[in-house]
Order: C-alpha cells, then structure tokens, then sequence
C-alpha cells in the first residue's frame, strides 16, 4: 500500500534535511529560514519545418542553498564545512550524503517516506559578521536518490528492499 500523506497543509517543520555521518543522522536548519531543492529544468524547444513546436524536459539540475550556518564545535556538519574552507576540499573531498524526510507521509509501519542523496558541497562564503563565523553553502545533488524510510522510533533512515 502507499505511503499516506497527512490530512491539512503540509508545516514546513515536516520536511527535513539531515547531514549524514557513519553513525548518525544530524538535523541541519538551526537559524534558517529557507531550505528548499531548487530544480533547474534543462528544457529544449524546437520548432520544426511544418510549424509545430516540440517542447522536451530532459533532466534537471536541483540544488539546496543554505544560509546562515555558523561554525560550531559538535555539530558535525558545520565542522565539515570549516574543514573544506581549510583544505580546499574538491572533487571526492567535496562530496557528503544527506537524507530528506518527510514527516506528513507515512507508510503502514508508521515510519517516514525518506530518500539519501549524496551533493557536492559548494563553500559560498566564509566568515561574516558580529554573529558568528558563517558558511553558507549551496548543495548540488548528485546521483540518483536512494528511496526509503525513516523511523522516527531510532533516527534510522532504510534503504528500500534492505532488511530492517
């Protein structure tokens, strides 16, 4: 049966984002107020000898801008960023796993409708203000998604067709 998707507007609270670690799971949106996959559609328009126009939507480039992210000892993801300002960090070294939740879908188990993912971590900029040392970055996603779910009982996200 398919996953259900909660009655009443969706809270944006209720789709988030984790940076993914070898054993954890680290919710990422402190102090941000906007998070969303933006997709870049490429889409070609030809119009041909007869006059009729053929519109195609092959692929889309989606990526995620996040801002503000201060540097922030414990906090796994922010010391990522920090450490590609040090290094940087390109290609392979670039490259970490994150998982998307959706909280308002649920499946019969009571667990989340999730997917990993894995993006180029794009530095924008380091440093800032009076409020702290900033790293805002733009995550270009890469790859196909792994589809899953998330249980909210043990913070584990599961692959689907893998064993629980």
């Amino acid at each position: 049966m398919p996953a259900t998707i909660k009655t009443g507007k969706a809270k944006r609270q209720e789709l988030a984002l984790f940076y993914k670690t070898e054993d954890t799971l680290e919710l990422i949106g402190k102090g941000i107020e906007e998070a969303s996959i933006n997709p870049s559609a490429s889409v070609e328009t030809v119009k041909d000898i007869t006059g009729n126009t053929e519109t195609t939507l092959d692929s889309y480039e989606k990526t995620t801008d996040l801002d503000p992210i201060y540097v922030e000892g414990g906090n796994k993801f922010s010391e990522f960023l920090d450490n590609l300002e040090e290094t940087n960090a390109t290609l392979d070294d670039a490259k970490a796993k994150f998982v998307w939740v959706k909280m308002y879908k649920t499946t019969e188990e009571s667990k989340y409708v999730a997917w990993e993912q894995e993006a180029v971590v794009e530095l924008t900029s380091f440093g800032g203000g009076t409020k702290g040392v900033n790293a805002p970055c733009t995550l270009h996603w890469t790859g196909e998604r792994t589809m899953g779910t998330f249980d909210p009982s043990t913070k584990r996200f599961t692959a689907d067709g893998a064993d629980a």
